[in-house]
């Protein structure tokens, strides 16, 4: 137990210098950008193929992409129906803000931390659905509410998804996985090395971003959506945890990938004013 703590009070150690640095002007306000570069194009696909290094999965498994498929659809669904007498930018906020799971730079290195590499291959297979909503299906949904959905937004979505290294990283490595296709040793050593720091980066990254300026009206919106995603991110793993016929080792990660849940405050309210000027971000 003494472990845990220390490596968890690291990891919020790690958020406070991350922005105490930038408020002390070590950092500039756009320095978080580069972290991110390294961390989408290096260190997290580096660990995502570090992950599936021993990975055994069977057909079964697959059900796991689908659960991180439909808690995106699903959270989607429900800002919309709780948004039903409102108008159409705001059933929009709802459903971008309700859905999304931001695992490669929260989950996974919490995971990779504290569970190790079999759960670093749990947490991929979630995240193969919830990229896909992530990464511009659920902007499509929310597009097709305020009435801008079209082809060239599935194009773009397309465009984008398969631009992204980690979600190509998740679909070599599922092909590798459910091939049997035995990847060299040299190669998971060199990943291993290269995505040590993944979860350094990913927490000073946060912190990096991370603000407190909020005005009151726009801290009782966030509470409200805070509020929804876990009251439902519980039920969820309740359902899991009592129904889902996995082993407890899996269920333990999908519990995690619901509940452990980072929401950008900032980029929220951003994206909530940008809908309610009458266009998506």
């Amino acid at each position: 137990m003494g472990d845990i703590l220390i490596k968890a009070f690291s990891f919020i150690l790690i958020i406070a210098i991350g922005y105490s640095f930038k408020r002390i002007g070590v950092f500039g306000p756009k320095d978080y950008k580069i972290i991110t570069k390294i961390i989408m194009n290096i260190t997290l696909p580096c660990a995502l193929i570090t992950g599936f290094a021993n990975f055994k999965m069977d057909t079964s498994m697959l059900f796991i992409i689908l659960l991180g498929f439909l808690g995106n659809i699903i959270m989607s669904l429900i800002g919309f129906a709780l948004a039903r007498n409102k108008d159409n930018k705001e059933k929009a906020f709802n459903m971008l803000n309700l859905a999304g799971y931001n695992i490669g730079c929260f989950t996974l290195p919490y995971v990779q931390s504290f569970m190790g590499p079999y759960a670093v291959g749990i947490t991929s297979l979630f995240d193969i659905g919830n990229s896909i909503m992530c990464t511009g299906g659920t902007y499509a949904l929310a597009s097709g509410v305020v009435g801008e959905g079209n082809d060239q937004s599935i194009r773009a979505f397309l465009r984008k998804i398969f631009s992204s290294v980690p979600f190509d990283t998740y679909m070599l490595m599922f092909i590798v996985t459910i091939t049997g296709i035995k990847l060299p040793q040299m190669i998971y050593t060199i990943t291993s090395n290269l995505s040590a720091g993944n979860a350094f980066l990913s927490m000073l990254m946060i912190g990096m971003v991370f603000e407190c300026k909020f005005r009151k009206e726009q801290l009782i919106k966030v509470a409200s959506i805070i509020s929804i995603r876990y009251l439902f991110a519980s039920i969820f793993a309740v359902v899991i945890y009592f129904f889902v016929p996995f082993s407890m080792e899996i269920k333990h990660v999908l519990v995690i990938l619901y509940l452990v849940r980072f929401l950008f405050l900032h980029q929220s309210l951003r994206l909530g004013v940008n809908v309610m000027k009458g266009y998506l971000v």
